[in-house]
C-alpha cells in the first residue's frame, strides 16, 4: 500500500512539474516582444526624377475632389556604400496615387493629404527591387509639394522617404476654362527628387 501511494505522490509531482515548466514557457512566449526590422543608419539615396501627374475627374477654377496618380522616374545617387548589400541604386521609377485632394487651377495645386507609393529600383549589375511606401503631403508651397513617409515593405523597409515634386501646372489654366464644368486639366508635367534614409 505504501508502494503504491509512493508511486501516485511522485507521479502526481512529475504531472505538476511538467505543467508548471510548460505554464512558464507560454509566459516567456507571450512576454517576450516581436522582433522588429531596424532601419539601417547608413542607407543614404537620392534620386532626381521627372515624370506626369494625372487628376481625376480633372482639375478646374474652383476647388474640387481629386484622385492624382503620379508616375515619374530618374537616375539615383547611392551613398550607402557597401552597407548597401554591396549592390548600389542606379535609377528608380516611383509610382504613387492620393485620394480626395481639394484643389482647383487658380489655388495651390497640391493640397494635404494621404497616398501609397511603390518604388521600383534598378541595382547597378541590372537586377530590381521594390519597395512600398506609405506618404502624406505635408505642404504645398506654389507648383511645389513636400512629401514625407516611411517604407513599410520591401527593399528598405523601415527607412524614411522624402520628396519634393514640382509641377509645371500653370500652363494648364486655359485648360480648366475651355473644360468647365465637366473637363480640367486631367494632365501635367512634374520634376523632383526624393530621397530613402
Amino acid at each position: 500500500m505504501k508502494i503504491r501511494n509512493r508511486t501516485a505522490t511522485r507521479a502526481v509531482r512529475t504531472l505538476a512539474t511538467a505543467l508548471a515548466t510548460a505554464s512558464l514557457s507560454a509566459g516567456i512566449a507571450l512576454a517576450t516582444p516581436a522582433v522588429s526590422h531596424a532601419a539601417d543608419p547608413n542607407v543614404s539615396i537620392s534620386c532626381s526624377t521627372a515624370g506626369n501627374i494625372h487628376f481625376e475627374p480633372g482639375v478646374q477654377l474652383i476647388p474640387t475632389p481629386q484622385q492624382a496618380n503620379i508616375r515619374m522616374e530618374g537616375d539615383c545617387y547611392d551613398n550607402s556604400g557597401d552597407d548597401n548589400g554591396g549592390m548600389t541604386i542606379a535609377s528608380a521609377r516611383l509610382t504613387s496615387g492620393f485620394d480626395g485632394l481639394i484643389i482647383s487651377c487658380l489655388a495651390s495645386p497640391l493640397a494635404n493629404g494621404q497616398g501609397t507609393g511603390t518604388v521600383e529600383w534598378t541595382l547597378d549589375n541590372g537586377e530590381t527591387a521594390t519597395s512600398q511606401v506609405d506618404m502624406r503631403i505635408e505642404r504645398t508651397v506654389l507648383n511645389t509639394a513636400h512629401i514625407t513617409g516611411n517604407v513599410t515593405e520591401g527593399r528598405f523597409e523601415g527607412q524614411q522617404f522624402t520628396a519634393d515634386i514640382h509641377m509645371s501646372f500653370w500652363q494648364g489654366v486655359g485648360d480648366c476654362t475651355v473644360g468647365a464644368p465637366l473637363g480640367g486639366v486631367q494632365n501635367a508635367g512634374i520634376a523632383g527628387q526624393f530621397t530613402i534614409g
